[in-house]
């Protein structure tokens, strides 16, 4: 009996091996990296010819993230991009919501062909566009501002995709009774229907922070002025900027990787949920 019990547990045991390994070796990449930015410049190194279990314990020297963000101006730069990324994903929740709103509730002509063209925009690579976007930015004189920089990451097909989806499961009875009632369309949007958005609200917005906070080819082309670098960029221009301080170079990614896991696991709930459509009770 007690042998049945084991043959029937041990491929789940060696499921959750094969995972752990998996997730160690995920994890591997940002724990040295993390670990050694607690480390001076000089001992990075030591504990990896011959390699050693040490090379992944932290250091306590926090000069490293005192250094990039007080006397290198990353501070400016993380902050900057929060209010880029912020602004962003506030923009993007609006409009994406309108136009997933009008496609799920309006008849116009060609409605089919452009929601088509929506549901393929997100599968066309950036880089793809990145030539004919900047040409277009600086005809319109939007070349190294804000504007360039928040406006072109604001629409996006899948978010639209996903609102679009939602609103079209809402009961038709609650609309049609609302309309009845003398509500006006937005009223129809802002108070019946985006109050029950919240999970496609929250993973539309994390989809909008993570694209913009690790945009990195974009912000390089169009916004070329220190003071309007995000985090992506700083991040690649220590090297060519400073000498290579490993220990800053490693801090500095460190915070440009930890903040988006942060928000990530605060809403994972909410993002899982609207990307597979099932509301949280």
């Amino acid at each position: 009996m007690k042998h049945s019990f084991i043959s029937r547990q041990w491929p789940i045991v060696v499921w959750y091996l094969l995972i752990l390994f998996g997730l160690i070796i995920t994890l591997i990449p940002f724990i040295w990296p993390a670990a050694s930015s607690l480390k001076s410049n000089e001992a990075i190194f030591d504990h990896l010819d011959p390699f050693s279990i040490k090379a992944f314990l932290p250091g306590t020297d926090l000069s490293a993230y005192t250094i990039i963000l007080n006397e290198k101006g990353f501070g400016v730069v993380v902050i900057r991009t929060l209010i880029v990324t912020f602004v962003t994903v506030f923009l993007g929740i609006f409009i994406n919501s309108l136009a997933g709103f009008a496609f799920a509730y309006f008849d116009f002509p060609g409605k089919n062909i452009v929601f088509f063209i929506v549901l393929i925009s997100f599968s066309i690579p950036f880089e793809a566009i990145a030539i004919p976007l900047f040409i277009f930015m600086r005809q319109i004189g939007w070349y190294d501002t804000y504007y360039a920089l928040i406006l072109p990451a604001v629409a996006n097909g899948m978010i639209i995709f996903l609102y679009s989806q939602f609103f079209a499961n809402i009961p038709k009875a609650l609309i049609e009774a609302a309309r009845v009632d003398g509500a006006s369309w937005w009223k129809v949007y802002s108070l019946i229907c985006m109050p029950l958005t919240t999970p496609v609200s929250v993973g539309a917005g994390i989809l909008l922070f993570i694209h913009q906070w690790e945009s990195f080819l974009w912000p390089l082309i169009v916004a070329p002025s220190p003071n309007l670098r995000l985090i992506q960029v700083a991040v690649g221009r220590m090297q060519s900027e400073y000498s290579i301080f490993w220990n800053e170079q490693f801090a500095a990614s460190t915070i440009a990787a930890i903040i988006p896991l942060i928000f990530i696991l605060i809403f994972q709930r909410q993002f899982v949920s609207a990307l597979v459509g099932v509301d949280i009770k």
